[in-house]
């Protein structure tokens, strides 16, 4: 790790220019008009720099160097600047050289036109479907030609492309696809310059390369044995061998993620070291000397990332591996930490882009985090255990430390069980990625032999994914932390003051030790004391006898209603997580009656949150065959779906204590009712505390149709606003309601204007009390004195006792 007493370790110097290279690469990319500015400044300063160090080193030669070595000080520091000034040139100019292709000014001049165009696949379709899309897949491609009017061609245009799945095959790794669909182009930094969305499924013009072909083979040899091999361990196992996960289910991949164990399933270094290792040791076994060794490693490293494909993890990987190897031939050994930062460097110069990728940026982390932190780690719980134990705990706390800051990023939580849960599965990573390569090396040459190698990697497979699972099912193994920046800050700060212990602890003043060890203990237990007791604040301050709940699903739709201990649901909004988070935090493990009013995206697009919950279910009118696929995945998972109509009635509940239920709308004896907003299905709920109307995105002409067709019957004590609160209202139905509670189901900086003010001037004329999920997040009615009722709110806390609207 470096010198001890005073002397400065090497591994700063090391790491700074990947740091300053990694910064500079995320900066240009998101703002690429300034890179050749930057490129020509951080050249200008890097000769300067050069210079003075030259000048320096000459003239503490001349002068036989000061005592206190302050003149070679200055030349090392100067040096170190260069170096940074250097590479942040290199990717700078990189990024000016590169950005002008990724998005041609002929490509953006289409805007959104559905365009006829040619894809190079550079990794292989993996299932994005969903029980609300159907069926599709999504892969990675560049953009080579494109045909509206005329062909343009000449670039190749980063892209990701979602398309219908093609019942054959789907597209593989250096095949040629013609697709047709739009282009929505992404920000400057992404690393897909565009989206593509595809209507019809694509058509395979060429076939993967003869050069490529062969590991084309291997992989789908592979993922065909797994797929005769049972539960989660037959998914997992391709994963753990070659980094395909596209056979991994959603549920898997949740467990995976949940308890820190996803990274078993990315190629990284531990599989590049595997191969070296194998291949030097078999070349040593037969006399071959340090050169053959090292070729034929390298050879072999190659083969492999070609056979895994070189996804980010597996880039960073290898060329550590190549240098390690070429440095170790020449007599140089190189440390881990050289190593890793020359990759990165490398890496970036080449594609600046990926300094955006979580792929690449984890991996990156995970990886110095090893280096740096498992020594001083394992030196540390030497003390209280047995070293080899020590090493086990060390190796993956180190890694997650240094992965954590970047972690709350995509997941606001700490997870505690992440490092008991990669002790427990560690162990089987290594023989399920050895038994499941050879299984796939073995494929083409005997399929029964290849069968019983990866029934062999079955085994530590289906640990790995049993550790998961229960992990991923424990509460307290997962603490919520603060989101966004905020929470970056507050994990990061901790965890580089825990750095700066395992790795300076002993050259610090005592006093300094002390005061870095109380701010890491005071700061940790601040922060998880505040997390809990927000959690426990919002459980014990959350009515439990909540009758309404509107769930805050972003711009969409989704109401729950509860009458004892039966509930119903109207919509599922946009996106499934959001939905399952509502229903986790209030106990709703099935539902009886599930309403999804019309097939807009907003109103249907969580489904996969309830798929296999619901009992009974109401639809509306289906507008073209994509909206029967909503039906039959709930049939699917044996939910008993019916068309709703005006006059379908039933009992939510028992029948002595239930809630009746009641549809007004669609109306098939009004006529002229196209599928969509304005035939959305409106559904009178009477529960016992409270009437409710919900009028799903209906219109304001479809408002006066119901309203001549249907009475109303008793006031309504709550509605939920139609269409998140549009302009489109009818100020006669809202006066007919009168409604206490207005509820307006609305995403915040939507981008549509909702609410408008209009609509919620219309029902605050009304009487009404305005609750906005945007400004709230979930809201909870529950009842409350003389006919009001109680009102708790994720943002506002603890339920009003005073209670808002009220029956009249």
């Amino acid at each position: 790790m470096g010198e001890r007493n005073g002397a400065a370790s090497p591994w700063p110097r090391m790491l700074v220019p990947a740091v300053v290279t990694w910064i500079g690469a995320a900066i240009c990319c998101g703002m690429p008009g300034a890179a050749w500015g930057t490129a020509l400044v951080a050249f200008l300063t890097a000769t300067l720099c050069l210079i003075c160090a030259v000048w320096i080193q000459r003239r503490g030669a001349e002068a036989a160097a000061h005592a206190d070595g302050a003149g070679p000080n200055r030349a090392t520091m100067l040096l170190l600047g260069a170096c940074c000034a250097a590479t942040l040139g290199l990717v700078a100019a990189s990024v000016a050289a590169h950005a002008p292709d990724r998005k041609p000014t002929a490509l953006q001049a289409l805007g959104s036109a559905q365009v006829s165009a040619e894809v190079m696949v550079t990794a292989d379709a993996v299932p994005s479907g969903t029980a609300t899309t159907g069926s599709s897949v999504r892969f990675a491609a560049d953009l080579v030609s494109v045909s509206h009017g005329r062909v343009l061609q000449g670039f190749s245009v980063p892209v990701l492309v979602f398309a219908p799945a093609d019942a054959e095959r789907s597209p593989r790794v250096g095949e040629r696809w013609r697709i047709r669909g739009a282009l929505r182009w992404n920000a400057p930094g992404d690393a897909r310059a565009a989206l593509v969305f595809v209507r019809e499924p694509p058509t395979r013009l060429e076939e993967t390369p003869a050069a490529l072909r062969w590991s084309t083979s291997l992989r789908s040899g592979l993922i065909e044995l797994a797929g005769s091999l049972p539960g989660p361990g037959g998914e997992l196992l391709p994963g753990l061998a070659i980094g395909d996960v596209s056979k991994v289910g959603d549920e898997v991949t949740g467990w995976m993620q949940q308890s820190s164990l996803s990274h078993l399933t990315a190629v990284s270094g531990a599989n590049c070291a595997v191969i070296v290792w194998l291949i030097s040791s078999a070349v040593a076994a037969v006399g071959g000397g340090r050169a053959l060794r090292i070729t034929c490693a390298l050879l072999a490293l190659t083969a492999f990332v070609v056979l895994v494909t070189p996804q980010p993890s597996v880039q960073r990987a290898a060329l550590m591996a190549a240098f390690v190897l070429l440095m170790g031939g020449f007599g140089r050994p190189l440390r881990g930490l050289a190593a890793l930062a020359l990759a990165v460097i490398v890496l970036l110069v080449n594609d600046p882009w990926l300094a955006g990728q979580y792929g690449f940026g984890l991996s990156v982390l995970a990886t110095g985090g090893l280096l740096l932190l498992s020594g001083p780690l394992t030196d540390l719980l030497a003390r209280w255990l047995p070293r080899r134990i020590a090493a086990l705990i060390a190796i993956p706390a180190a890694a997650q430390l240094a992965c954590q800051p970047m972690l709350v990023l995509l997941d606001p939580s700490i997870q505690l069980g992440g490092v008991p849960a990669n002790l427990l599965a560690g162990p089987a990573a290594a023989p399920a990625t050895l038994l499941g390569l050879l299984a796939c090396l073995l494929a083409p040459v005997s399929t029964p032999l290849a069968l019983s190698v990866a029934w062999l990697g079955w085994v530590p497979a289906s640990w790995i994914a049993a550790v998961a699972r229960w992990f991923a099912g424990i509460p307290a193994a997962r603490v919520p932390w603060p989101e966004g920046p905020l929470g970056v800050v507050l994990v990061t700060i901790p965890t580089l003051l825990i750095a700066l212990l395992l790795l300076r602890g002993r050259e610090l003043p005592a006093r300094w030790r002390r005061a870095v060890v109380m701010v890491v203990v005071v700061s940790l237990v601040v922060l998880c004391g505040r997390t809990v007791g927000v959690g426990l604040g919002t459980a014990l301050h959350r009515p439990g006898d909540w009758m309404v709940a509107a769930c805050d699903v972003g711009q969409g739709d989704a109401v729950l209603l509860r009458q004892g201990g039966s509930t119903a649901l109207v919509d599922v909004g946009p996106d499934p997580e959001p939905l399952r988070s509502c229903l986790d935090g209030l106990g709703v493990t099935r539902i009886d009656l599930l309403v999804l009013t019309h097939y807009d995206l907003d109103h249907v697009g969580g489904l996969e949150a309830v798929v296999g919950l619901v009992d009974h279910a109401l639809v509306g009118p289906v507008g073209d065959p994509a909206d029967e696929r909503i039906g039959r995945a709930l049939r699917d998972a044996g939910t008993d779906v019916r068309q709703a109509a005006a006059g379908d009635q039933g009992l939510l509940g028992d029948p002595q204590t239930g809630a009746p239920w009641r549809v007004l709308w669609p109306d098939p004896v009004a006529g002229g009712i196209e599928p969509g907003n304005d035939a959305s299905v409106v559904v009178r709920f009477d529960l016992s505390a409270a009437t409710v109307l919900l009028l799903g995105d209906l219109g304001a002409e479809a408002q006066e149709r119901l309203l001549g067709r249907h009475t109303l019957g008793q006031p309504i004590d709550v509605v939920k606003v139609s269409h998140h609160g549009s302009a489109d209202q009818s100020e006669r139905l809202a006066r007919a309601i009168a409604a206490g509670v207005a509820l307006v189901s609305v995403g915040a900086d939507n981008g549509y204007g909702h609410p408008t003010r209009s609509a919620l001037d219309l029902y605050e004329g009304t009487g009404a009390e305005i609750l906005r999920t945007d400004e709230s997040g979930t809201i909870l009615l529950g009842p409350g004195e003389a006919g009001a009722f109680r009102v708790w709110s994720e943002r506002a806390g603890a339920a009003d006792p005073t209670g808002v609207g009220g029956r009249r």
